[in-house]
């Protein structure tokens, strides 16, 4: 079982690694949080407008002629021990001598939770409530462990790199940056058939217990929901099988995209100077996603396999990023709008021959397609004359779906301080919160040591229960170099 375990977790972080040589919009943190604001304005994430603002101001302490940087990042959902937990419903899902045992399996863990359907559900047989007692542990557990694997029950991981470099300081009074970048997201998730039970239909099948003899076959009881009892009148041992299409859901995107960025000073005054900015982008999408039955969740190597080497539908796309920036001495703002035409990418068919529920159809359609969905950022800062200090806040104005079909929206604040020192160049520190989707906090640190250098992390301060270990449910780590030329 621990073998097993770690190699869902890892493989789901390999299947993000994987793909470093594409991206995808980011849905396991902001990608700019960790950033000051001259790294900010030359990244992917930064308004359109701000390149021309930074190189204009030439600060001394500060790089602007263009940056690389790779990192990656693994995200859990807020459930302990989520993928031992599916393992265990995967015996539940099978039929007696599918798991080599006709007995009952103690692998789900008892729920003190009640169930009012199954009050007085034995109160005209009493000799039964006893023996049978455990079935009604084990649908209320299952059903509880299904409801959260649907909220709660994902792990994704990411892989991403950046570049951008500026082109030229003064094309017709502006600069010109010319930027790509790469990112790999995957997402395990649970596809869930509710679990619909009739107290009335399994009383009635239950009362057939008693009519059996010893010399009966193994019956199977049909107690409603997709829930049956295979009872053996000989021993009077019985195990609970729910029919059920709850699925595993796998996903990956892979996504490049290359910018060329044109930001202009368009007003200036003793009072400040209005900036303005449009980055036009090319972008490569791949999608792929493959399902299993968690009932046949039995080998997790073979199932990664088949992710492996699933197929990955490509589709070519444009879209346009506007900026505006504001800047005074001490103090800047900006907006800008992210995806102005929303394109709509698809991800495979899948093969939905055996399924037989209508909700988990619906919950496929709506991880069929993935559509860059238009976003409004608003920006800020203050700092000192030279830069030395500086704070920054981000704020996301509303939600938008990521490839993995989670829904994310930013607020940041990042502070930081530039010096002179050439073996400590500047540092960082900040926090960013998910307003929508996972509502997770990320605490961000970062450093540029001999003026080149940066090293950045993040982590969450919720943790999760893995193996009876203590995880963060999310870190991020990133490298990357800065230059003038």
């Amino acid at each position: 079982m621990a073998a097993k375990y770690y190699s869902l977790t890892a493989a789901i972080f390999l299947v993000g690694i994987a793909t470093l040589s594409n991206q995808a919009w980011a849905d396991i943190q902001t990608p700019s949080a960790g950033l000051s604001y001259s790294q900010k304005s030359l990244s992917k994430a930064g308004n359109p407008a701000a390149p021309a603002y930074i190189v204009s101001r030439q600060y001394p302490n500060e790089m602007t002629g263009g940056y690389i940087k790779v990192g990656g990042g693994i995200e859990y959902g807020n459930f302990d021990d989520l993928f031992a937990k599916i393992d265990a419903l995967s015996l539940l899902f099978n039929a007696p001598g599918d798991d080599g045992s006709s007995e009952p399996s103690d692998a789900i863990p008892e729920d003190p939770a009640s169930d009012s359907k199954w009050e007085n559900l034995f109160a005209e047989n009493p000799e039964l409530e006893d023996r049978l007692n455990v079935i009604k542990k084990r649908v209320i557990t299952t059903a509880g462990i299904l409801a959260t694997i649907k909220t709660e029950g994902y792990a994704k991981a990411e892989a991403r790199g950046e570049m951008a470099f500026v082109l030229t300081e003064d094309l017709f009074g502006g600069t010109l940056l010319f930027g790509t970048s790469f990112k790999g997201n995957s997402k395990a998730v649970g596809i869930v058939d509710e679990i619909n039970f009739d107290a009335d239909i399994a009383k009635e099948a239950l009362r057939l217990i008693p009519v059996f003899t010893g010399r009966d076959p193994v019956q199977e009881l049909d107690l409603s929901g997709g829930i049956s009892l295979f009872y053996n009148p000989a021993n009077h041992n019985g195990k609970m099988v729910i029919d059920n299409n709850s699925l595993l859901l796998i996903k990956a995107a892979k996504i490049s995209d290359f910018t060329l960025s044109y930001s202009h000073n368009a007003l200036h005054s003793e009072n400040g100077d209005l900036y303005w900015g449009v980055k036009p982008k090319f972008y490569r999408v791949s999608l792929t996603n493959v399902s299993t039955r968690i009932g046949d969740v039995t080998d997790a190597e073979a199932f990664f396999d088949d992710i492996k080497n699933a197929s990955f539908a490509y589709e070519n796309g444009f879209d346009i990023d506007l900026g505006l920036v504001w800047a005074a001495k001490n103090y800047q703002v900006g907006a800008s709008i992210s995806s102005l035409i929303e394109q709509t990418y698809d991800f495979p068919e899948l093969d939905r021959t055996l399924l037989s529920s209508e909700s988990i159809a619906a919950q496929l359609n709506e991880h069929k397609s993935y559509t860059m969905e238009r976003q409004l950022k608003l920006d800020g800062g203050i700092s000192t004359d030279q830069r030395h200090w500086s704070l920054n806040v981000e704020l996301d104005v509303n939600a938008v779906m990521d490839p993995m079909n989670d829904e994310y929206q930013w607020a940041t604040l990042t502070g930081a301080y530039a010096s002179s020192s050439w073996w400590l160049s500047s540092a960082r520190l900040g926090a960013s919160r998910n307003l929508a989707g996972s509502e997770l906090s990320y605490l961000n640190a970062g450093v540029t040591v001999m003026k080149f250098i940066n090293i950045d992390a993040a982590t969450t301060l919720d943790t999760i229960s893995l193996k009876g270990k203590n995880l963060k449910r999310g870190v991020n780590i990133s490298v990357g170099v800065q230059f003038d030329y």
